[in-house]
């Protein structure tokens, strides 16, 4: 979570002020009471961050300090910088099945144009059209679509979400692959599927805070399915045109055949956007 310049000046006005306060009563007392004073100094400083940093993090009183920097610290590595683009790579296990590639391309940019590869299907959408690309065929299918095709599962935006509205405790550390990790235990709602909104840990990198590892369940018809996410790539690359191409299905297979998106009102979803 970013500290916003408003925050920062008043949480500047107010060690002033506990520090003018305190000045004053020094100097109308006599020396021992003067002594007594100054080791009250600390403690105005203490309870003024207190405050500041209650305001400024979300955080409940009981929260120690080193949790709420850690929960900052992931909130402010899953939210993208003007100006990139979100690169995740990842593999999903879902129950005994075997791992699926999951990768997604995200433009910081409204409107948010994205390509995403996702139990063997591959898509992208650039604000307009939805494009969606068939493999056995070497087709891409072009056109309009129902607004709820449009976006895959952000999994940053989901986990930085669940951080700041207070549904992430910071329960320990962790080794996540051989990785330092600080571990995470996140409270939502019923999800998965590449890590909706769901209940589970989160591992997250001492060294950058970047995601490395999420273990939560999924409803898979006949109860629930343990899913694991487990990070390959978690970067920010800058919006060049080279890596605004990125977000192109055409480019990525140019020999493709292109032909018309056959119906843009159908009641189902198309498989290879990232809804569940």
């Amino acid at each position: 979570m970013t500290i916003r310049p408003f925050d920062l000046e008043r949480f500047r006005a107010e060690l002033r002020d506990a520090i003018d306060k305190d000045l004053a009563r020094r100097a109308a007392r006599r020396r021992t009471v003067k002594r007594t004073a100054g080791l009250a100094v600390p403690g105005l400083l203490a309870a003024a961050l207190g405050v500041v940093l209650s305001v400024v993090l979300g955080t409940g009183p009981g929260m120690r300090p080193a949790d709420a920097a850690v929960l900052t610290a992931a909130q402010s590595a899953l939210t993208p910088p003007a100006g990139t683009i979100l690169h995740e790579r990842a593999t999903v296990t879902v129950g005994s099945q075997p791992p699926q590639r999951y990768e997604v391309w995200i433009e910081a940019a409204a409107p948010g144009a994205y390509r995403v590869i996702k139990f063997g299907h591959e898509a992208a959408w650039n604000g307009k059209t939805i494009s969606v690309y068939e493999q056995a065929s070497d087709t891409i299918t072009v056109g309009t679509a129902n607004p709820s095709y449009h976006f895959p599962v952000d999994i940053a935006a989901t986990l930085r979400s669940l951080i700041a509205s207070g549904r992430a405790q910071v329960t320990g550390t962790t080794m996540a692959d051989g990785v330092p990790a600080y571990r995470l235990t996140i409270t939502g709602l019923p999800g998965g599927w590449v890590s909706g909104v769901a209940s589970g840990t989160y591992e997250a990198a001492r060294s950058n805070s970047h995601p490395l590892l999420i273990e939560t369940t999924v409803d898979c018809g006949s109860g629930r399915c343990p899913e694991t996410v487990r990070f390959q790539i978690y970067q920010y690359l800058p919006a060049t045109p080279a890596n605004l191409s990125l977000l192109d299905l055409r480019p990525q297979h140019p020999k493709a055949t292109v032909v018309p998106l056959p119906s843009p009102d159908r009641s189902e979803p198309a498989p290879s956007q990232g809804g569940r």
